[in-house]
């Protein structure tokens, strides 16, 4: 079972859609009542966001 100070470890797997089912829901249930860990999923989902967005430059020829 995961403990609640595990659970504060797991945003970073939870905006990536990393966790397996189990976590994931545990992680869930906590998520309702921790607003640092919402906020901090928030911010992770949107940094996930804006790199997926970013575009590989070919590196000067110099």
């Amino acid at each position: 079972m995961t403990t609640t100070a595990d659970l504060h470890t797991l945003t970073g797997a939870y905006a990536l859609h990393a966790l397996p089912d189990q976590e994931r829901a545990a992680f869930e249930e906590h998520l309702a009542d921790c607003a640092a860990c919402a906020d901090e999923v928030a911010e992770l989902t949107a940094a996930a966001a804006r790199l997926g967005l970013a575009v590989a430059a070919p590196p000067h020829p110099r």
